[in-house]
């Protein structure tokens, strides 16, 4: 689980870390974080890197809490996003970021516990893997945090959190990932996560990262397609859940 926490206050991040460790010891959980004093670094950094769970301050010194989180949807609709805050008086300004919750500061650690506990009701521990043979080592993989495979000789590369490459053929993880509606093969040996994708203009497949990869001729119209089908149904999903 990768967790990103923006917060200008150290001392309050500093015991944030402490508590999601002691959370995620408890649990057996592997999780990452990823802290930011300021939401411009967070949208800099979420335009090529997808967290699972955000912690956000709405009073920072040099940045309003609210108006990332509404940049923030744009970028990654999907996830979870937890407020930070001193006061209650600005909670109404949050409905539209669409809130998993709202966390008094100072934190409560049992209260912390209960959101955490709800979360992972929504946030199933046990999500579709790979195990990619790197190697002599086994890496797990997540599918979540797969952003694009393609070839490269007799080996496979594979960009998520870290680049891998692999020697397994391309086939065999094409037809592994397209039965998950995330995952589309753009091109002879290019298969790409559509949530990371920005854009399919002309015959290019942009990346939010700023990778490009060529596509079919024939097939971008079908393609472009895909993609606007994609995030139709993760829209669609997001509002019956708010019903």
């Amino acid at each position: 689980m990768r967790i990103a926490i923006v917060d200008d206050e150290e001392a309050e991040t500093h015991d944030l870390k402490k508590m999601l460790m002691c959370f995620a010891d408890s649990r057996r959980l592997n999780i990452s974080y990823d802290c930011f004093a300021d939401g411009t670094a967070f949208l800099a950094a979420i335009s090529h890197r997808k967290y699972d769970l955000v912690f956000m301050d709405i009073y920072m010194e040099n940045t309003d809490g609210i108006q990332t989180a509404l940049k923030m949807r744009r970028l990654c609709p999907d996830c979870c996003l937890i407020f930070l805050t001193s006061s209650q008086e600005h909670m109404a300004q949050a409905f539209p970021c669409h809130a998993f919750d709202y966390l008094l500061k100072p934190l409560d650690q049992n209260r912390l516990l209960r959101t955490l506990y709800d979360f992972l009701r929504v946030f199933p521990e046990n999500q579709q893997y790979l195990n990619l043979s790197v190697g002599k080592q086994i890496i797990p993989v997540l599918y979540s945090h797969l952003e694009y495979i393609c070839t490269d000789s007799n080996y496979c590369i594979v960009r998520a959190q870290e680049q891998y490459r692999c020697r397994i053929p391309f086939n065999k993880l094409k037809s592994t990932l397209e039965k998950d509606e995330r995952f589309c093969t753009i091109n002879r040996g290019i298969l790409v996560n559509l949530d990371y994708v920005d854009c399919m203009e002309d015959l290019v497949c942009r990346m939010k990262s700023g990778v490009s990869f060529p596509m079919n001729t024939k097939k971008k119209t079908e393609l472009k397609q895909i993609l606007i089908n994609y995030r139709f149904n993760i829209r669609r999903k997001q509002l019956s859940r708010r019903e």
